[in-house]
């Protein structure tokens, strides 16, 4: 007589071979698609339409929070700032964009300073601030769905006393988050210790995945934003000119190191140093 042992079901994060399963399987999955370059187009310029509106949510007060998530050097900051800067210059928000390393008293401080019901703070590219406790307590408390949202930093701190900062305060403001990483895909994974951190703070936010996660995704798009709206030819290309740089980075987007908009420019500096030769040192300067 065969017996069967029960089959163990494993409890916390997955393991790491079945999240690199869980992991392949979904680029599987997105690499599946027969989409045209027209159809992923389509596909992406309705998220950033949806970026645009909710952003536009932000500045009217309908939104507390957004969060961008995105690869980078696809439009999504300078469309971001552009439409908060101009809200800005006609004072119907206060807007502060931050760049860069933010640490837990720095990010309390630059929130009481800006805590007024028409503040707008936009962290581009902080990614310090997601692996960092003291940070995503403070923004876990500040994006609270309650009616007060009161922030507390009761640990002793010299920088708030010299500042004469109190160490609690209700915020009113809202936030934008632009980041490159996809918070859902690591929830999925599992294996962050930040992991309650992401789900605490994207279920007090507006959560916006712009879906570019391929590099067919991305070439399709970098081409359509660099030749709807013309950015090598600003950058002092002729209209031939931009369509080739291009057409050689749709050649050679499966090769080159960064596939963005970014890289589009520096074969536009390379067509303006040498316009003969500029094909080899893109060749040479960009790809793998």
């Amino acid at each position: 007589m065969s017996t069967t042992l029960p089959v163990k079901r494993g409890r916390g994060r997955p393991k790491k071979a079945d999240a690199l399963a869980m992991e392949a399987a979904r680029i599987a999955a997105l690499r599946k698609t027969n989409e045209t370059p027209a159809e992923r187009v389509a596909r992406i310029g309705e998220r950033f339409t949806v970026m645009y509106r909710l952003a536009q949510g932000v500045i009217n007060g309908m939104v507390r929070s957004l969060i961008v998530s995105g690869a980078p050097g696809t439009g999504k900051t300078h469309t971001l700032d552009h439409l908060l800067q101009t809200a800005a210059d006609r004072d119907t928000i206060r807007y502060t964009a931050i760049r860069g390393n933010v640490t837990g008293v720095n990010l309390y401080k630059l929130l009481f300073h800006n805590s007024g019901a028409n503040c707008v703070v936009l962290l581009d590219d902080t990614d310090s601030i997601y692996e960092d406790e003291d940070c995503m307590n403070v923004l876990k408390a500040a994006l609270d769905t309650s009616a007060v949202r009161k922030i507390s930093w009761l640990s002793e701190s010299s920088a708030l006393k010299s500042e004469d900062i109190p160490t609690s305060f209700v915020f009113e403001g809202a936030m934008i988050f632009i980041t490159n990483k996809d918070f859902q895909a690591m929830i999925d994974d599992g294996r962050n210790k930040m992991v309650p951190h992401f789900r605490a703070l994207m279920s007090r936010s507006i959560y916006l995945d712009l879906k570019l996660h391929t590099l067919d995704d991305l070439i399709a798009w970098v081409s359509h934003m660099v030749l709807k709206n013309h950015i090598l030819v600003q950058r002092g290309l002729s209209n031939a000119q931009e369509l080739e740089a291009v057409r050689w980075l749709q050649d050679n987007h499966t090769q080159v190191r960064t596939l963005d908009i970014r890289t589009a420019l520096l074969i536009a500096d390379f067509i303006k140093t040498d316009a003969t030769s500029w094909e080899t040192f893109a060749k040479v300067t960009l790809l793998r």
